[in-house]
């Protein structure tokens, strides 16, 4: 063989291996992976035979984040298999996070037809949704073959979907988001969970406490360790920017103890302005019995715009309980509004100017 033949030999020899390596490495690593990972904490199989390793990643802060699985997996359909493929993600509880399609292997529908940003925003919804009805069916379950239709992509009739099924799947991807939501929500989330709550520490409890996620906050809540430093944090955390029903849980665990400190009062006060009618009511609730600072209170007074005329009445038992405290600048605000003929907590105001 000639040093000319030989070198090119060579060179397709390293251009093969090259190639070779991006394309696995497109497949197996996550879009963002410049952050740590462990690899494989969890290996385990998916339908019995197909081995699927997950990778905890963590955030910026180097704590962990999320969970990582590239996800290869048969689906058969009406007479076509063919590979599902996608890189999914989950948060530190096994729900669904998110998915990233495999660029060379985007999803497909019925005919071959690309998804939409609709199908995406859809299916991202399912997946996330632990209640769905597809947890009850089979995959041979999933259409009606008594209603067919006919596709010249296999040159035969298809069963159409059933009704009931029609809002917890994708048109025409049927099979693949029956497989997507199995996998996501089944075996490997209890998995990962039970991952989670094994190494879970109270650096992670906090982190949960402050994500934006409900789930995590309401198991940080559930889980904090009442002699945690910072707890009162984690607490006050939840209770002003808690998901949905998460601040009625949170300040519910609010003690005594906290209702007297002078900070944490002043941060509930605060958030009277923004809170809805039913957590300004637990506020002000929680308020009655004790002594509030002087300079608490003028900030009180200035909250009572943002309640309703049948909150006055407790709102201004929290006043008069406190009325030794009202400082000067207090009490001038309640003269304000007091002559005020257009506010309607005016006569509130003048019966607790009565008192001093």
């Amino acid at each position: 063989m000639s040093f000319k033949n030989s070198h090119i030999t060579h060179f397709i020899r390293i251009s093969v291996t090259v190639c070779v390596a991006i394309f696995l490495l497109a497949y197996a690593i996550p879009l963002d992976s410049d952050k740590k990972i462990d690899k494989g904490v969890i290996k385990t199989f998916i339908k019995d035979t197909i081995p699927v390793e997950i990778d905890l990643l963590y955030d910026t802060d180097s704590l962990p984040d999320l969970y990582y699985s590239y996800i290869e997996t048969p689906v058969c359909e009406e007479g076509i298999c063919y590979d599902l493929k996608v890189h999914l993600y989950w948060d530190l509880l096994g729900n669904f996070s998110d998915y990233e399609e495999v660029t060379s292997d985007p999803f497909t529908k019925y005919e071959h037809e690309l998804f939409t940003t609709e199908d995406h925003h859809k299916l991202r919804q399912i997946l996330a949704d632990k209640t769905s009805p597809l947890a009850n069916y089979k995959p041979e379950e999933l259409v009606d073959k008594s209603k067919t239709l006919y596709s010249p992509l296999i040159d035969a009739v298809v069963g159409a979907t059933y009704p009931a099924l029609k809002n917890s799947v994708v048109p025409g991807a049927v099979y693949s988001t029956h497989t997507l939501w199995n996998i996501v929500n089944g075996s490997l989330s209890t998995e990962i969970k039970q991952y989670t709550i094994a190494h879970l520490d109270d650096a992670g409890i906090t982190k949960m406490a402050f994500s934006k996620n409900h789930d995590l906050q309401m198991y940080a809540l559930r889980n904090a360790d009442k002699e945690l430093e910072g707890y009162r944090d984690i607490l006050l955390q939840l209770i002003v920017n808690g998901e949905k029903y998460v601040p009625y849980f949170a300040i519910a665990k609010v003690d005594q103890a906290m209702w007297s400190d002078v900070n944490f009062q002043k941060s509930l006060i605060e958030h009277i302005e923004t809170a809805d009618f039913e957590l300004q009511n637990e506020i002000i609730s929680g308020l009655v019995s004790v002594s509030i600072d002087s300079s608490s209170l003028s900030a009180l007074i200035k909250q009572h715009p943002f309640l309703k005329e049948n909150q006055y009445e407790k709102f201004s038992t929290v006043l008069k309980n406190n009325i030794n405290g009202l400082d000067k600048s207090a009490r001038q605000a309640l003269q304000k509004i007091a002559t005020d003929t257009n506010n309607t907590f005016a006569p509130f105001a003048k019966q607790l100017l009565e008192l001093r």
